[in-house]
């Protein structure tokens, strides 16, 4: 971290520092992660998702995976979303925007061929992971076609290397289609994570070791100080019940991937095996040789793959090896807290299968290490032991209230973030949100403590968002709802980013004191009260990682003559300028650790402007973010 004026008042607490990023890479750019060093990394976005490229199952929800068109996307948007537009929502995420992104691309790329419509980028702007490897080639011959495969970014490494996803890429056929390897597999650096190669004490399924996806998600080193580093994620390891006929895009059976019992030798030159999914596992690689294991086993001991047409499902999301000795007491430098049971030993937090009946339920989980006196044996399976999380499971009172719930990250202090996603059929307060919450991975049963029942005031009830990272001094960062509006049968809210320096063990009070011991939305503490100053270029919308010297990485909204004032809502250009989708980098503007640090926190003015917006064209960000910048912004395209 560069230098500070720590003892002067500053008029904000942070500085917005642009990290540049060609548009050749893609038109909007999103900051995902942020290493100590304050390297920024991070994706971009042409057109819609579609699908999203962090779920293995679409939408934390589809383990049936039949969400496959214009339909299925509108169906989900009424049950689970409730917006009022569902019919135009589910017209962004099928047919995309600006020529670009949006389902029905990835589903007819076997005839029409695919243009990415994510790609990754590091801190110097450089494009990550242009080329992915495969063993398998779709075809038999590497014909591979530059520019086609997806990259999201995800986390940093702890030895500092880009974590993320990136798809297989289409290769041209002899027949003149293009086929898939993969849609999903994790990366770490230039290395691809494979999936899964055995299951139950057999191999795999020859498909999934030719298509089966995996993701990556975080990491950790141990023992500790061994150079040895893991990363965490998810694999395939088994196929989903491809005998359902409702898992058939347009007709293209699925069952024809297999021949009895038997896959087929050349899946990925196929039409109907383009969409072919798997069964997932929480799993854990060796960096050093990519070999890798499942964590923990499906809810109670579950060894079949599928149930009901449903596939079991799980993931690692965060993970840490506890130190007590990582940060001192406040106001000391040699004193630090109790250890705890699990010190040195690998915590992981994520989601697991819970079964009811014929119900496969994803819900959040933390995963223990078997064995707290010895040292876990990492080339074996099932190292973890899976235990759920009260009061963020799916089903209350038996009804399903969630959807899905998730822990999203650990820190060093044992505390853990995560979402639950309200059902559909069970709003609150107007919205079917994802609740963020907090809980205790050191107690023997950790309970979901949700932020909207904190008092906050930001945290309203029935306000929903993202909780996406936390760091040792309990910061947690992420976006959240900005305004109250209904969202079941109306429109969907505007979010903006936020921290929340939350009381725990391990929080310094006079480094929690600069926030005024509460949460903020992230432009209230980017706002110098300075209309012609750099920070008044931006407003945050959304926040995905957050280092221990309290750095950022987010994503903003760019005016670049700047807003019309320093308010929320001011206009770009009186609402005829351009707002562009640009990756940031927060940077506090003390040492937030000096005792002696000073700052003023001046929160924007929310007064609303007298002259109506200019009508304009949405770029990505409508996709989820009508969300954050709603129908009256214009935006570039």
């Amino acid at each position: 971290m560069g230098s500070f004026g720590a003892h002067a008042a500053t008029t904000s607490l942070y500085k917005v520092v642009p990290i540049t990023v060609s548009s050749t890479i893609g038109l909007e750019a999103y900051g995902s992660a942020i290493d100590e060093n304050g390297n920024i990394a991070g994706d971009t976005r042409n057109g819609t998702d579609g699908i999203p490229f962090r779920d293995e199952a679409s939408f934390g929800i589809d383990n049936t995976f039949t969400y496959l068109d214009w339909s299925d996307l509108e169906s989900y948007c009424y049950r689970h979303l409730g917006y009022n537009s569902c019919e135009n929502w589910a017209e962004r995420e099928w047919h995309g925007i600006n020529d670009a992104g949006g389902l029905e691309r990835e589903r007819e790329a076997y005839y029409d061929g695919y243009t990415a419509n994510a790609n990754a980028f590091d801190n110097t702007g450089t494009q990550l992971m242009q080329k992915p490897t495969s063993d398998y080639l779709p075809g038999g011959t590497d014909t591979f076609v530059e520019g086609s495969n997806n990259v999201v970014v995800n986390k940093f490494s702890v030895d500092d290397q880009v974590l993320g996803t990136t798809s297989s890429g289409y290769y041209k056929l002899s027949s003149g289609n293009y086929g898939l390897a993969y849609r999903e597999r994790g990366f770490v650096g230039d290395t691809i994570l494979p999936p899964a190669t055995t299951f139950n004490g057999d191999p795999v399924s020859d498909i999934v070791t030719k298509m089966g996806r995996t993701m990556a998600f975080d990491s950790f080193e141990y023992p500790a100080d061994s150079g040895d580093i893991y990363i965490v994620g998810s694999a395939s390891v088994a196929p989903f019940d491809y005998s359902d006929g409702n898992k058939d895009y347009d007709g293209r059976d699925v069952s024809r991937c297999f021949s009895g019992d038997t896959p087929i030798a050349d899946p990925g030159a196929e039409a109907y095996c383009q969409n072919f999914a798997f069964a997932t596992k929480a799993f854990v690689w060796n960096s050093a040789d990519t070999t890798g294991v499942s964590v923990a086993a499906w809810g109670a001991t579950e060894t079949i793959a599928n149930r009901d047409k449903k596939s079991y499902m799980s993931s690692v999301r965060g993970a840490v090896v506890p130190d007590h000795e990582l940060i001192a007491n406040e106001g000391t430098t040699d004193v630090y807290p109790d250890a705890t049971d699990y010190d040195g030993k690998p915590v992981l937090v994520g989601y697991n299968t819970r079964r009811d009946d014929n119900n496969l339920l994803m819900q959040a989980a933390i995963y223990y290490p078997k064995d707290t006196t010895g040292d876990l044996d990492l080339t074996q399976d099932d190292q973890w032991d899976s235990k759920f999380i009260s009061n963020a499971e799916v089903e209350v009172s038996g009804d399903y209230i969630y959807s899905n719930t998730r822990a999203t990250d650990i820190n060093n202090n044992l505390l853990v973030i995560g979402e639950s996603k309200r059902s559909g059929y069970y709003p609150e307060n107007g919205a079917a949100a994802s609740r963020m919450f907090v809980a205790d991975a050191g107690v023997e049963t950790p309970s979901a403590t949700y932020l909207s029942t904190t008092g906050e005031s930001i945290f309203f009830t029935g306000s929903g968002g993202k909780a996406e990272a936390v760091n040792n001094y309990n910061e947690i960062v992420g976006t959240i709802d900005a305004e109250t509006a209904r969202e079941y049968g109306g429109k969907q809210r505007r979010h903006r980013g936020f921290i929340n320096p939350y009381e725990f063990t391990g929080t310094h009070a006079k480094r929690r004191a600069l926030f005024q011991d509460k949460s903020w939305f992230l432009d209230d503490l980017t706002n110098d009260d300075d209309v012609s100053g750099t920070n008044n270029h931006y407003r945050i919308i959304a926040a995905s990682d957050i280092n221990d010297n309290g750095e950022i990485s987010a994503t903003a909204l760019y005016c670049a003559d700047g807003f019309d004032n320093t308010g929320h809502n001011a206009y770009c250009g009186g609402g005829t300028g351009v707002e562009t989708v640009v990756a940031v980098k927060l940077v506090p503007n003390v040492d937030l650790n000096d005792e002696d640090a000073s700052v003023t926190i001046t929160p924007r003015s929310v007064a609303q402007e007298t002259i109506s917006r200019q009508g304009g064209s949405l770029g990505p960000w409508a996709l989820f973010l009508l969300t954050i910048v709603g129908l009256r912004r214009r935006q570039k395209q």
